[in-house]
């Protein structure tokens, strides 16, 4: 039950790093402007919690984390404020904490940027492509779409944590 209502209280947490009209901006833009990936999301995240697919739950920045830390692969996708992983086992949680400590965490999180840009077309210009990138027999990481949640990333854990972009593989050019 604890992790339902982590899941739940998402809906409605901000960035503490942002001013006040900022704060404002993304709690609103959750409900209007980023309502169709909001909604996705939630219902994803809260079933993925119903049937014992995730075992925590984290937030950063406004966004929620859900994590399933045993299984196979390991994969992340972003829907809205909503950011699902499999296969914590590989994810590293430090006296940074888990998303400080994770690259693939931090990309998630770059996503969510393009979810505040695009809005109701964001399901349909960077969701889906992305998803049929993924599941394609190309380089997923040089998808435009990874491109651009890197470069969102890059910008913002660098700017508000000090995270050092260079440290990582993933592209940030294509």
């Amino acid at each position: 039950m604890y992790l339902i209502a982590k899941i739940c209280q998402g809906l409605f947490l901000t960035d503490p790093k942002r001013s006040f009209w900022g704060r404002a901006w993304q709690l609103f833009s959750r409900f209007t402007w980023e309502l169709p990936q909001t909604l996705v999301g939630w219902l994803f995240t809260l079933g993925r919690a119903l049937v014992g697919q995730v075992d925590r739950v984290d937030t950063l920045g406004g966004i929620t984390f859900a994590t399933k830390s045993k299984g196979t692969g390991c994969k992340g996708v972003s829907l809205g404020t909503f950011v699902d992983l499999w296969d914590g086992r590989w994810l590293c949680d430090g006296e940074k904490g888990l998303v400080l400590s994770n690259q693939l965490c931090m990309h998630e999180f770059g996503h969510t940027a393009d979810s505040q840009r695009f809005g109701w077309l964001y399901l349909p210009v960077v969701g889906l492509p992305s998803l049929i990138s993924a599941m394609g027999k190309g380089d997923h990481n040089v998808f435009w779409t990874e491109i651009r949640a890197n470069r969102h990333a890059k910008k913002y854990f660098g700017q508000r944590y000090g995270v050092d972009w260079s440290e990582y593989g993933y592209p940030t050019k294509k």
